[in-house]
């Protein structure tokens, strides 16, 4: 269902016990600054309009794929199979495991809080938070992982373009941040004034200052 891309530091010692930074998309390039304090991995799935989204709905773009819903089984790949593997191989600090992505990775991060307790930090950067029905799962589920540290970003312009659901992205994005506030108490809530795809350089450069202080 994905791939994987595995970066150790350059003085890996069994010895220490490394923070693991799992990240969707597998964009591990972003997170350099972090490369030689943290085990890397990056996830790179196959399809990632089905291994992103928890259920399925029709695409924005006639012309594309509809959204597969197949969220779950990603997830229980990544912290059911995988993430064993890793803890088995490498020499990983439990207590500093991190979870993230942008877009739907990100919007799949969050969901994440509602399944599974693997990870202690969880980030979002651009969390695709419009997606059909999102918002008022968040609301009428209960989170498991309510002792997560978790790092929001969203941009006050993402979908000023768009005539469709996109055009909500905003206003959705504001409630999640409130909603999920309300109820964890470690959470870092950013809405900076960028579209979704501007500043995509400088929104990792304030997420790894963040991670550096969760990772300590």
């Amino acid at each position: 269902m994905f791939d994987t891309k595995i970066s150790l530091p350059d003085n890996y010692n069994e010895e220490n016990r490394y923070p693991l930074i799992l990240l969707n998309d597998g964009e591990i390039n972003y997170l350099e600054n972090l490369k030689e304090t943290a085990i890397l991995v990056g996830l790179i799935p196959q399809n990632r309009l089905d291994a992103f989204t928890p259920w399925k709905a029709s695409n924005l773009k006639p012309s594309m794929p509809d959204f597969g819903g197949k969220l779950d089984e990603y997830h229980n790949q990544v912290f059911e199979h995988l993430l064993p593997e890793l803890l088995c191989n490498y020499s990983i600090d439990e207590s500093k495991i991190a979870y993230g992505g942008y877009s739907l990775g990100g919007l799949a991060a969050v969901y994440s809080l509602y399944s599974t307790t693997a990870p202690s930090i969880i980030f979002s950067l651009c969390g695709s938070f419009w997606y059909p029905q999102f918002l008022d799962y968040c609301e009428s589920n209960t989170i498991l992982n309510t002792k997560a540290a978790l790092y929001l970003q969203n941009g006050k312009a993402e979908g000023s373009k768009h005539n469709d659901i996109l055009s909500n992205a905003p206003i959705l994005s504001a409630k999640l941040h409130k909603l999920l506030s309300d109820k964890l108490d470690k959470v870092t809530s950013v809405l900076d004034e960028y579209g979704h795809h501007e500043n995509i350089a400088g929104r990792y450069e304030n997420l790894i200052e963040w991670l550096k202080e969760n990772l300590k």
